[in-house]
């Protein structure tokens, strides 16, 4: 029932639910196309009636959709439908994730130990494995039940390769693992046998002349003719009574028909015996009717043709036997839709009498909690399933009747509809509408680009930004400025908002130019002819305001030719939100608008509240405007906005009520900024809307990495795949970069440094406030400050507490009971939440009063709870539903300890998130939770994990170590075929090249990060130890058996003992990254001309290695190398343009590097040296010689020099500070070199590069007699030079002549003091105004 609250809000409501709703039946639709699932649901007798309730779902979806598109304007008659439909559809996803969870359950065993294949797996197989001993099938073989559910095991197959072997020669009665349920093999010849299909007889041959394809497709063709012929038989009883409506393709079925399409006779629609509920048909005669029928209860098949009737099947149904097994399948369990949820699963027993398996699940149990057995409640699933669907096909009624109410003026007023709303975005002009606050910054540099000499052509500079933030009104100040109007000979004015056609764009541009309308032509190309003849030889500037569409460059090219042909040169203009758009077509780097400063923002929000930029007169109505301010994210459509709202009565309460309300971020505010943001979100595809608007939970702010954003999207179904070979989280990050390009996301800078962090993003401006706005009805925040009640519809929750709790001066929680009383309040309708989110600290009686919650919240999808309090584990155990979580994150400060063990009962988990930073204790049995994508921890947890290649889903393994004992061998790789980044260490244990194949490594198609890692030798002792243990050529034969996949990019290989680089290297030509460390033997790497992509190259501790000849790189790291002499690079001058970082470190031999040598080439060749260099570190290399003065660009971020002749020690580190010689507090960094300098000038210093150089230090460097004044006064952004220590500069009691001639030379500052000199304490020299330096101090050491 839709709340009352909502009554005002029919048409938004509507609109939000349109998408979801569609996309809730698609996504329940896929879920019941899995094979695995359907097989099993067959095998556990509710074929039929899932089959029913599949059909109800794809009707009313179809229904729906016609419904949606003719109805227009008024939508309240169908909001509270579309309500209970969408509660309906999310019912019938529970149940559906319900039925999954019991069939993970009832999975194959091996030794009490539970393996389950998971449905994205696929199964190999070869004949070896697919015949096996098998009884001869009977009768009931035949039943068409048995026929879908074995047809739904072959669709799990499909991916099987190769042909069949013959692996044995005795005939007999054997069958195919997969194909077995419907052949026999019956003769054998050679490599050839003969197999009958036990449905038709047919006796193909299989072997050389015949593959597994062959025989599935005629199984295929068998299935489908019987499966057509029940179906005609069935609808052969019902067509007299079912009703069809066609309305553009929707097909509606009358209810009635349907709920009784099995309960129907063929004579004259005389109604079937009920007891056809307990019966699939099995066997027709010719002309279609029922001959044979199989129960759904004991599988027994029993005849029941014209001569029969229904009678037996009858007496069957009250059979002893059949009534004793009936029961045993309908012994009471706990479903999740149920008022608790399962907490412990002891036994679970499904299927028929042939194929029911037993499983014995965990039944150790961190809380004390009694164990309980929970058994198959086939008749509480029927119920539920029979309920779904009879109200389905309510609603499916509802909507048939109000098609035939309205009929065909839906179609009149869904095309009026259509051509109105087509394009909603407001066309725009060049007349500036109001005063233009602030982008005088952006104004001038865009005038500066247009205005300067270029060489002539086109170029395009894009203006990209959100909505509202004054994209168009930048454009209309350059477009209206002065000197724009005398530069340019001919400027036009297109708006092209969302519907990009070449032809009308054309005809616009036409227009302006020639003064004429054009409106009967309608050819392109003669439209492109004469605007060439009007624009030849004219300056142009041409704006394209707000332009949508993601066209290709060639439509692109089309539109633009002949301005592209203008002799005096093209300026294109163009604004947009997407930055895709301005990627495609842009030719300079855009700008990117950002919100208005704080002083022009205020000014605009008085202009628009009060017009008049200077009011004063009421101070109070100021402060409230104040604070409507900070709420405004600086967007200058927001202050319109709201301005337009508050000058409707300039009053107090007026202004408080709307500063208390946020009226204006209502969507339903014509021309406001909400309606102008979603506009923006009502173009997204339905899974980007549900990603951006799950987000909404989170406050403002809140700094979302990418990789852990993806898995939740993923967790709760939004990332769907399509038919590309890209994995899941391959397509979520495709979903992150599209809201990133659309501006509803933004990356920024985290805090911490470490090189290997993600990225990290937040919301835009006021995104965060449309996220809340679109979302209201099902995502909501309990904040501890902000009281809101939780509305009846919510299923996502989060609950914020920052403000609520502080630590005391001992870091503990305080409790607050208050604050615990207010949240547990707003907490209501548990029961359909699927996400609950806990942000920031609480204490352990707040979670302890949350014990309820979460065993309310038996649907739930998603828990992660922040900052957790120690003792967590057991109330998770009692507490948390396990049947459907995807994701569980949990983190506590101090670490959580040993996790529960009955984590490993959570079929469903994707995602178990306990933190990083300590080392819980893993559950025993955690590889039964097959769909296991990701296990957060840190790396040293996984080593503990027995069977670890059962969890055939897991992305990552970044520390699997090789053991010599059971369910830690090598061979557990073999399974995991989803894993993306691996590593694996102690490869000593490995003793043959086929033990390292049996890794599977080849295999592994998504693989991308591969760490290879022996145990490496602490001395020279344990080294020998190592090699007599471990050859080298064992090592060689073991690394050749690791060949991974082409589609490596990044590898690591550490403490590998052999002296030659494995073959496959030279061949991996994804590779983008390769670091290689502590290969004491290794000689000789191989040439990387064949790896084209290679980004990064870094090599470490590897003492036999005398020369290396790289590619062009980006980052290049030699570090530890005392043999390395000789080094070359395949293209000096691509490495000189491309290299961002260079570390080389102890390397003692090295003595040419070719990108230090003579700058000479470099500067015939109009190049820069290293002009991309951010990084550079030289230390410990005595015989390397520098030709350059560093640093070499003005990029350079971080610089550091030690230990290399003709330099003294130099050192930049963050802060803009430049430290020269060794630090003269102590000698732990004394550095030779600095010794040896005696002149500091523009040889050693490259003054040109250090122009943002605020802070200068020269200590330590005793024979220095000389200063560069004339370098230092390049140096315009310094702010403080010391010198320090340096006893032979300014020795003497006065200044040497050519220094004092040198600092008045040398522009230098005002105010200089020189101080601590002998016999001169106060001499001073003045230089030019424009200086900055602001004091100077020189100390001489005694």
């Amino acid at each position: 029932v839709v709340p009352l609250f909502l009554s005002n809000h029919f048409s938004s409501l509507a609109e939000i639910m349109e998408d979801s709703i569609g996309g809730l039946a698609q996504t329940i639709l896929d879920a019941l196309s899995a094979a695995q699932l359907q097989a099993w649901i067959h095998q556990a007798g509710l074929g039929h009636d899932m089959e029913m309730l599949e059909m109800e779902l794809e009707i009313v979806d179809m229904g729906y959709a016609a419904v949606r598109e003719r109805l227009t304007g008024n939508k309240e008659p169908l909001v509270r439908s579309l309500a209970r439909l969408k509660d309906l559809l999310y019912d019938a996803d529970d149940l559906v994730d319900d039925l999954d969870f019991y069939r993970l359950l009832d999975r194959p065993t091996a030794g009490g130990s539970s393996v389950v294949r998971h449905e994205d797996t696929p199964i190999q197989s070869t004949y070896a494995d697919l015949f096996i001993d098998s009884p001869t099938t009977d009768s009931s073989d035949n039943a068409l039940g048995e026929q879908e559910d074995i047809f739904g095991a072959v669709q799990v197959h499909e991916k099987s390769t190769g042909d069949m072997d013959i692996v044995s020669s005795q005939v007999g009665k054997r069958r195919l693992s997969a194909i077995s349920e419907h052949y026999e093999l019956v003769d054998q010849d050679g490599n050839d046998c003969r197999v009958k299909c036990i449905h038709c007889g047919s006796e193909p041959m299989v072997g050389c002349g015949l593959s597994q394809s062959q025989l599935r497709r005629h199984i295929k063709t068998v299935h489908y003719e019987n499966k057509k012929r029940a179906a005609e038989f069935s609808n052969d009883t019902h067509n007299a009574l079912r009703e069809q409506e066609d309305i553009f393709g929707a097909v509606l079925v009358d209810k009635k028909s349907r709920r009784d399409i099995n309960i129907q006779s063929r004579q004259g629609g005389k109604m079937r015996s009920p007891v056809w509920k307990h019966f699939v048909i099995s066997e027709t005669d010719e002309n279609n009717r029922p001959v044979k029928a199989k129960c759904v209860h004991c599988d027994s098949e029993l005849n029941c043709g014209p001569k029969h009737g229904t009678s037996g099947l009858k007496r069957h149904i009250r059979s002893a036997g059949c009534t004793k097994k009936k029961e045993a399948a309908d012994q009471p369990l706990t479903p999740s839709s149920s008022a608790d949820g399962i907490e412990n699963v002891e036994t679970v027993a499904i299927g028929d009498s042939h194929s029911r398996k037993r499983i014995r699940m965990d039944d150790e149990s961190t809380c004390g909690a009694k164990p309980e057995t929970h058994l198959w409640n086939k008749a509480g699933f029927l119920q539920r399933i029979k309920e779904i669907t009879r109200r389905l096909q309510d609603i499916s009624g509802f909507l048939s009747k109000v098609l035939k109410l309205h009929g065909s003026d839906f179609v009149a007023s869904s095309n009026r509809y259509r051509s109105i709303t087509s394009d909603q975005h407001l066309r725009t002009s060049s007349v500036v509408p109001r005063k233009v606050y602030g982008r005088v910054t952006e104004k001038d540099y865009i005038i500066k680009f247009m205005t300067e000499d270029k060489p002539d052509g086109s170029y395009v500079l894009p203006i990209v930004g959100s909505a509202g933030v004054g994209k168009t009104a930048l454009a209309q100040l350059v477009y209206n400025d002065p000197t724009i109007a005398e530069h340019f000979e001919q400027r036009i004015w297109v708006s092209v908002s969302n519907n990009f056609d070449e032809l009308r764009l054309s005809r616009e541009i036409l227009d302006c130019v020639s003064q004429q309308t054009h409106a009967g032509l309608c050819s392109f190309a003669k439209l492109q002819e004469v605007l060439k003849m009007h624009i030849t030889s004219k300056r142009v500037l041409l704006i394209l305001d707000d332009v949508w569409d993601d066209f290709n460059f060639r439509r692109w090219s089309q539109l633009l030719a002949p301005l592209q042909c203008n002799t005096k040169g093209t300026v294109i203009l163009l604004t947009t939100q997407k930055l895709s758009v301005a990627q495609i077509v842009g030719t300079v780097e855009p700008i990117k608008l950002r919100s208005l400063p704080y002083d022009d923002f205020w000014l605009l929000f008085k202009s628009c509240a009060f017009g008049d930029e200077n009011y004063e007169r009421n101070q109070n109505l100021s402060i409230i405007g104040l604070q409507i301010v900070k709420k405004l994210k600086g967007n200058p459509l927001a202050a319109a906005t709201v301005g337009k709202l508050l000058r409707r009565s300039l009053t107090i309460d007026h202004w408080y009520n709307i500063l208390k309300n946020e009226d204006w971020k209502s969507v339903q505010l014509s021309g406001g900024i909400m309606s102008a943001l979603k506009l923006s979100y009502d173009q997204l595809p339905y899974n980007l809307q549900q990603c951006f608007s799950f987000c909404s939970l989170f406050p403002e702010k809140y700094q979302f990495l990418d990789e852990e954003l993806v898995q939740i999207w993923i967790a709760q179904g939004f990332v769907k795949c399509d038919n590309s070979s890209k994995t899941l989280e391959e397509k979520g990050f495709d979903y992150l970069a599209d809201l990133v390009n659309l501006g509803f996301f933004q990356q920024v800078e985290r805090e911490e440094t470490d090189p290997n962090s993600q990225p990290c993003y937040i919301m835009c401006d006021l995104m965060h406030d449309l996220a809340r706005e679109v979302s209201r009805t099902e995502f909501a925040t309990i904040d501890g400050v902000q009281y809101c009640e939780m509305l009846p519809t919510i299923r996502h929750l989060s609950i914020v507490s920052d403000s609520g709790y502080n630590t005391d001066q001992h870091e503990n929680i305080p409790r607050s009971k208050k604050l615990e009383k207010k949240m547990l309040a707003g907490c209501t309708s548990l029961r359909k939440l699927r996400t609950l989110v806990f942000i920031a600290h609480y204490d352990m009686f707040f979670y302890k009063l949350f014990q309820d919650i979460l065993r309310q919240a038996h649907n739930l999808r998603l828990l992660q709870i922040s900052a957790a309090s120690a003792g967590l584990n057991p109330l998770l155990c009692s507490s948390v539903n396990f049947t459907h979580l995807r994701y569980l994150k949990v983190e506590a400060a101090d670490g959580l300890g040993a996790l529960p063990q009955i984590l490993s009962k959570f079929c469903h988990l994707q995602v178990l998130h306990v933190g990083s930073c300590t080392k819980p204790t893993i559950p025993v049995r955690i590889d039964h939770i097959v769909g296991l994508r990701h296990l957060v921890t840190e790396e040293g947890a996984y080593s503990s994990i027995a069977n670890i290649g059962n969890l055939t889903s897991l992305q990552e393994l970044p520390n699997f170590v090789v053991q010599n004992s059971s369910g830690f061998e090598i061979t557990q790789l073999q399974s995991m075929k989803e894993l993306v980044r691996l590593g694996v260490s102690h490869l000593e244990n490995v003793k043959t090249r086929e033990e390292a194949y049996g890794a599977g490594l080849r295999e592994k198609h998504h693989l991308k990060e591969l760490h290879l890692s022996w145990e490496v030798a602490l001395s020279d002792d344990e080294y020998r130890r190592d090699m007599s243990s471990c050859t080298d050529q064992l090592s060689a034969e073991v690394i050749e058996g690791f060949e991974p996949h082409n589609n490596l990019k990044h590898l690591w290989i550490s403490g590998y003992n052999g002296n030659l680089s494995p073959s496959w290297l030279a061949n991996s030509i994804s590779l983008q990254t390769l670091h290689i460390e502590g290969c004491g033997k290794l000689e000789i790497l191989p040439s990387f001309e064949q790896l084209p992509f290679l980004r990064k190259l870094k090599l470490t501790e590897m003492p036999s290695m005398t020369e290396v000849s790289i590619p062009s790189l980006e980052e290049l790291v030699l570090i530890q190398m005392p043999k390395l002499e000789r080094f070359s690079c395949i293209s000096t001058k691509d490495l000189n343009s491309n290299l961002r970082v260079l570390k080389i470190q102890r390397c003692p031999a090295m003595n040419i590097f070719p990108l230090f040598q003579s700058s000479q080439k470099f500067k015939i060749e109009q190049k820069s040296w290293l002009p991309s260099l951010r990084e550079l570190t030289i230390h410990g290399c005595p015989n390397l010689l520098v030709s350059h003065p560093l640093p070499p660009s003005t990029t350079i971020s971080k610089l550091s020099i030690v230990d290399v002749p003709t330099l003294p020690r130099i050192e930049i580190s963050p802060g803009d500070t430049l430290t020269i010689g060794s630090r003269s507090e102590g000698y732990d960094n004394f550095d030779p070199s600095s010794d040896v300098m005696t002149i500091l000038d523009c040889k050693i210093l490259a003054f040109h590069n250090l122009r943002g150089l605020r802070y200068l230090r020269i200590d330590g460097c005793q024979n220095l007699v000389s200063i560069s004044f004339t370098g230092l006064g390049e140096l315009i952004s310094l702010r403080s030079l010391e010198i320090c220590s340096c006893r032979k500069l300014f020795s003497s009691n006065v200044i040497p002549e050519h220094t004092r001639e040198d600092v008045t030379a040398a522009k230098c500052p005002r105010g200089i003091v020189f101080r601590g000199l002998p016999g001169d304490n106060s001499v001073s020299r003045r230089g030019r105004k424009h200086s900055i330096l602001w004091f100077l101090i020189i100390r001489r050491s005694r």
